[in-house]
């Protein structure tokens, strides 16, 4: 039983096709080194299988070290291989196989808040449903110190691998949170002191002029529709972004950063 338990934390090399372990419903294949690199460092005990190719291993030493320690299973594939489990190119040489990333609910928003743990602004996403948006918003987000970004439930995107890859980590560090009746949670942030406010290409004040601090909810709406009228009746303030004109607005993920890029700067 010993020498039987033993291989299985041993890594297997070699060209035979690689048959991935059948992921449950709870479960993702992510990928990227950085995506992996926070998932380890964040949630280690998640892991259920680790694939990488024979040139990452140097680079994730710590990690086949770990998974040989506590019995994780764990592969040497090639690139062909690695390309199938994870359905893309752009692996970049490693995927884990884990538990999927838990969202937040409108009862771990109100605990937090609550409590005053929110250090930094939030962010509410109103009909942007396009997953690699997501992805590079939550790395906007980490970099600035936000502490949520929620969305509309059923509407905001799953937080797929490959927008985790996209967030290069910061999927791992950044809350998304589903709500499912997003009008009156503002409202109810409103009322507790949070200034929401909603990005306009038309009208508003710019970033410097606008309530950004710790206690802001920055609303972002989608390229094609912007803000829902319902969710800017729910603002309080409204900021616009100037320029040129030439084009009608930013990129939804270029806009949060030049407004969390100015909320970071008054912290």
């Amino acid at each position: 039983m010993a020498k039987r338990k033993a291989s299985r934390a041993r890594p297997r090399t070699g060209g035979a096709p690689t048959t991935p372990r059948h992921k449950t419903a709870s479960e993702e294949t992510y990928h990227g080194a950085r995506a992996c690199d926070a998932l380890f460092a964040k949630r280690p005990g998640e892991i259920v299988r680790v694939y990488l190719v024979a040139a990452q291993k140097p680079r994730f030493a710590r990690l086949l070290a770990w998974c040989a320690e506590h019995r994780k299973g764990f592969q040497i594939v090639e690139e062909e291989n690695l390309r199938r489990i994870t359905g893309s190119t752009h692996h970049e040489g490693i995927a884990i196989l884990a538990r999927a990333i838990r969202r937040w609910g409108i009862d771990d928003l109100a605990r937090e808040v609550d409590a005053g743990r929110c250090g930094g602004p939030i962010l509410y996403l109103d009909g942007v449903e396009n997953p690699h948006n997501l992805g590079s918003i939550l790395r906007t987000a980490a970099h600035f110190g936000v502490s949520a970004v929620t969305g509309r439930l059923g509407e905001l995107p799953p937080l797929s691998p490959a927008a985790v890859r996209v967030a290069e980590g910061a999927a791992e560090v950044v809350p998304v949170c589903d709500l499912p009746d997003p009008p009156t949670a503002l409202r109810r942030l409103a009322d507790v002191g949070f200034a929401i406010v909603a990005a306009s290409s038309h009208r508003g004040e710019p970033p410097q002029s606008t309530p950004l601090g710790a206690k802001s909810v920055i609303v972002l709406g989608s390229e094609g529709h912007g803000v829902s009228p319902a969710i800017e009746r729910a603002a309080t303030d409204r900021v616009r972004i100037p320029g040129t004109g030439a084009v009608e607005s930013l990129n939804v993920s270029v806009a949060a950063g030049v407004i969390l890029a100015e909320a970071w700067r008054r912290r």
